[in-house]
């Protein structure tokens, strides 16, 4: 009885936890898109690959900063970009992002942006 006790105590602190930590993504996504200005319609240009619009670059950098991709600084946290990528690419993949993205740029927006970019060629291209 003890061990169903404590199982259960551990899986309603897991469910907490990993909930408070999507809301929490969830709540700095969501500042994250009322500080830069983007509309429904530039993160859908996102998804189709398209980086040209001129609020991207603080929406990205505010994202990569909430989710610790880039640190105040604005440097690339590489370590943690890749433990992310291995959840759902292979690790031959995901060192292919890494050698040829994961490069800081003059700003910390640009290399939001270029990472994001370079990657997305990478993740996305058919001949993968």
């Amino acid at each position: 009885m003890k061990f169903l006790a404590v199982l259960f105590v551990s899986f309603c602190v897991y469910t907490q936890c990993t909930g408070y930590v999507a809301h929490a993504y969830d709540r700095a996504v969501t500042a994250c898109e009322q500080q830069s200005g983007v509309t429904p319609e530039i993160l859908g240009d996102l998804k189709a690959h398209k980086y040209d619009n001129p609020k991207l670059p603080a929406y990205l950098l505010c994202v990569h900063k909430a989710v610790r991709f880039q640190n105040e600084a604005g440097e690339l946290q590489g370590d943690r970009i890749k433990a992310k990528l291995k959840e759902k690419y292979d690790d031959a993949l995901v060192q292919k992002v890494a050698e040829e993205c994961f490069e800081n740029h003059e700003s910390p927006e640009k290399t939001a942006v270029e990472v994001r970019k370079c990657g997305d060629k990478i993740l996305h291209s058919k001949t993968n």
